[in-house]
């Protein structure tokens, strides 16, 4: 029998690869190519925003598929928000090294802390931002610090929350190997928490948004968008996207 780790690793991540010389989409620009190493030794990739300069920080943390090339185009919607921007690559997606796998996830984010503190950026003026897959290092990397905010959009409880969603096909009840327990993490935010959730998401359900807004402490909103699915929040909501993250980070 296969090993659960490897199951869930093999139906989990879905990382599409860059040529090493590839430069970055004419989409992505002002963007600037970033290597940051993580504790194993791994180094990953990223895309570097730095205007407006002196302006606040949103670490993004994207999907389960992909890479910062075809994310990039984040850099456009959340552009009303005002803030710089880095977008970084896990194990094994993109142009970093390594494999991808759950502990691995989370040495990339906070790796990418680092990067951010080195730089000269503190908590108090940094964003951490969770899409999806990407929620779960969120609410990892966001415990215990005085963050400027944490969002989290289209995000799960835990991996066990929503296996039989992203796992039909696998036997009920079996070991997962990943975990992704979001939930029980969340109420260690020391910041303010924006959850983001279409409410016809497919994938994973709106009742998972909504547990995780419950689970989150104060100060804290709920932004639910009618209509939206899994991958297309921003675009069905429109300008009142970034308008609304803009209005959170301002308040």
């Amino acid at each position: 029998m296969q090993d659960p780790d490897n199951l869930a690793r093999k139906f989990l991540y879905y990382p599409d690869r860059l040529p090493a010389g590839m430069p970055p989409p004419g989409w992505a620009g002002g963007a600037e190519e970033v290597w940051i190493k993580c504790e194993d030794g791994v180094r990953i990739h990223g895309l570097w925003w730095p205007e407006p300069e002196g302006a606040p920080v949103i670490l993004f943390l994207h999907g389960n598929a992909q890479e910062v090339y075809s994310w990039s185009l984040v850099r456009r919607e959340l552009e009303p928000a005002g803030c710089r921007l880095l977008l970084i690559d896990y194990h094994g997606y993109g142009k970093s090294g390594g494999e991808p796998h759950e502990a691995g996830l989370y040495l990339d984010g906070k790796a990418s802390l680092r990067w951010l503190y080195d730089n000269g950026i503190e908590d108090s003026h940094l964003v951490v931002f969770g899409k999806s897959l990407g929620g779960g290092v969120a609410c990892e990397i966001a415990r215990e610090r005085e963050l400027m905010a944490l969002v989290l959009e289209s995000t799960f409880t835990s991996l066990a929350g929503v296996a039989r969603k992203l796992f039909p096909f696998l036997p009920a009840g079996i070991p997962l190997g990943e975990v992704y327990d979001s939930v029980s993490k969340l109420p260690h935010a020391r910041c303010p928490v924006l959850v983001i959730h279409g409410e016809m998401d497919e994938l994973i359900p709106v009742g998972e948004g909504l547990e995780l807004y419950a689970a989150a402490p104060e100060p804290k909103e709920l932004y639910l968008v009618p209509g939206a699915g899994h991958n297309d929040v921003s675009l069905v909501a429109g300008s009142a996207y970034a308008r609304k993250i803009a209005s959170f980070l301002d308040a």
